[in-house]
């Protein structure tokens, strides 16, 4: 998209009352992160406030004076240290500063690199981790022995399919040293319209896909009745001859 485009696009919403932050994620949700910076937007912004109607940059001349200061480098830190999750053009916006200026102390002066968080399916306790390590160890020796295989194993998990995500991936990298570890975060967030798939499937593929319907919980009952004995009937179907015997069900990390 030419600049003009933008800039042009960008006094006309500004015209009819929308803010900074609304008109650059109207630009970013049609055409990608890359096609404006919050900081450029603001700064266009500002400059449709003062008058200036030239949807051209100003002339430049001479060669723009440093802004790696100790000053900003402090002031960045100390934002980065209060708001790990801060983007690289909300720290230029807040401190007037360019794009370029920011990433350079962030990643050069800071040492600090920005990690997406580590999905965890749960937060366990040191119980339950023990009881797992001792169960996958007790399978690896009956694999080793014979005695077990992996095509005996049904695994089934549940995920939810969302209509929008509130919060996106993008929003979970933090800014970090190089010795440290990438955050953790687990799975379950706010969400609007959503609807629940449960799975079952083998090493040669699925076996069942289970639609919830709305407004109904999962209890053993359910579990039972709906999903079980639909599971067990497609494993005669595709076992005709050893059906459920040897079958092992893992579901859902537990």
């Amino acid at each position: 998209m030419e600049k003009q485009h933008i800039c042009l696009y960008i006094k006309t919403r500004w015209l009819l009352g929308l803010t900074a932050t609304q008109i650059h994620d109207e630009l970013t949700t049609a055409y990608g992160q890359g096609v404006i910076s919050y900081c450029t937007a603001t700064r266009r912004i500002q400059r449709f406030s003062n008058e200036q109607e030239s949807l051209e940059d100003n002339p430049r001349s001479g060669r723009l004076i440093t802004v790696i200061t100790q000053q900003n480098i402090d002031a960045v830190k100390d934002l980065v240290n209060n708001d790990p999750h801060i983007s690289i053009d909300y720290i230029a916006a807040i401190l007037d500063i360019s794009h370029g200026s920011v990433d350079a102390i962030l990643k050069q002066h800071l040492g600090l690199r920005k990690i997406t968080s580590k999905w965890v399916p749960h937060k366990l306790t040191q119980e339950q981790r023990q009881r797992r390590i001792d169960i996958c160890i007790e399978n690896l020796q009956k694999l080793e022995s014979g005695t077990w295989r992996l095509c005996d194993i049904v695994t089934g998990d549940e995920t939810w399919i969302y209509h929008r995500k509130i919060k996106s991936k993008e929003q979970t990298k933090a800014w970090l040293t190089k010795d440290e570890s990438p955050p953790t975060q687990v799975r379950r967030q706010q969400f609007e319209k959503k609807q629940c798939l449960l799975f079952f499937f083998m090493t040669n593929g699925p076996l069942l896909v289970h639609e919830l319907p709305s407004g109904t919980s999962i209890n053993a009952i359910y579990y039972r009745d709906e999903c079980l004995k639909m599971l067990v009937k497609n494993l005669h179907k595709k076992r005709p001859l050893s059906t459920t015997n040897g079958i092992k069900l893992h579901h859902d990390n537990a």
